[in-house]
C-alpha cells in the first residue's frame, strides 16, 4: 500500500516535470474544501443498509502547472470521508457514524476556457492512504440506551481487537468536475468515484462477501501564489 502511494507521488512529480519542460507556468498554494461523503454498498443476499451522507473537511496544497488552456494540478490533501447509518423502528433506534481520514493525492487535468482564467472542466485519478478515524454509535432498544466509540484501524484483513473497526488502507478512484478560476483564486465542484473495496479480508484471509466504496462530492477553493 505504501508502495502504491509512493508510485502516485512519483507519477505526480513526473507529470509536473513534463509540464515544466513544456515551459509551463508553475504556481502553488493552499486548498480548503468540504466533502459530502457516503459509500456505495454491494451486500450479499437480502441484506440492506441505508447509508447516509456526512459532511467532512479537506485541506492541503495544490500545484498548478499551466500551459495554454490546459493545466496539471496535483494536490496533497488531508481528506476525510465516511458515512452514517440511521434506523428507527417502533421502540428501537440505532445511529452510527464512521469517519475515515486519508492522506490523498489527486492529479487532475484541467481545461480552462479563457486560458489562465474562466470556466473549467477537470478529471483525473486519485490515491489515498488511510491514516486514522473513529466510529460512534447510539442505540435505544425499548428504553435501554447505550452508546460507544470505536477506533478505526486500516489493515488488509480483519483483526480481533475489541472496540475496533477494520477498513482497507488504500483508496483509489477517479475525480471529475467543473470549476472557475479568477486570477489567483480557483473554485471547483467535483465528484470522487471510489473504485477500491474498503472491506478487508476476514480473519482467515478470505475475500469479503460485501463491498463498500467511497462516493464523495467535494467543493474546494484554492489560492495560487504568484498569479
Amino acid at each position: 500500500m505504501k508502495k502504491n502511494l509512493q508510485r502516485g507521488l512519483l507519477a505526480a512529480a513526473l507529470v509536473v516535470a513534463g509540464a515544466t519542460s513544456a515551459q509551463a507556468q508553475i504556481t502553488f498554494g493552499p486548498r480548503v474544501g468540504l466533502n459530502v461523503a457516503n459509500v456505495a454498498t454491494d451486500l450479499p443476499g437480502s441484506i440492506e443498509i441505508d447509508t447516509k451522507t456526512i459532511f467532512a473537511p479537506q485541506i492541503g496544497l495544490t500545484l498548478n502547472a499551466q500551459f495554454g488552456n490546459l493545466s496539471v494540478q496535483p494536490s496533497l490533501l488531508f481528506s476525510q470521508k465516511g458515512y452514517k447509518i440511521e434506523e428507527d423502528e417502533d421502540d428501537y433506534s440505532y445511529k452510527a457514524t464512521a469517519r475515515l481520514s486519508y492522506a490523498e493525492i489527486p492529479v487532475n487535468l484541467v481545461y480552462t476556457t479563457g486560458g489562465t482564467e474562466g470556466f473549467q472542466v477537470f478529471a483525473g485519478p486519485y490515491a489515498g492512504f488511510g491514516i486514522g478515524g473513529k466510529a460512534k454509535f447510539e442505540e435505544d432498544d425499548n428504553g435501554q440506551k447505550s452508546s460507544g466509540e470505536d477506533k478505526i484501524k486500516f489493515a488488509s484483513k480483519e483483526g480481533d481487537a475489541d472496540k475496533t473497526e477494520y477498513y482497507r488502507a488504500l483508496d483509489f478512484g477517479l475525480n471529475a468536475g467543473v470549476g472557475y478560476k479568477a486570477g489567483a483564486l480557483q473554485a471547483q465542484l467535483g465528484y470522487g468515484l471510489g473504485l477500491s473495496n474498503l472491506v478487508p479480508n476476514d480473519e482467515d484471509d478470505k475475500d469479503p462477501e460485501y463491498k463498500l466504496k467511497n462516493r464523495v462530492f467535494h467543493l474546494s477553493i484554492s489560492y495560487f501564489f504568484g498569479e
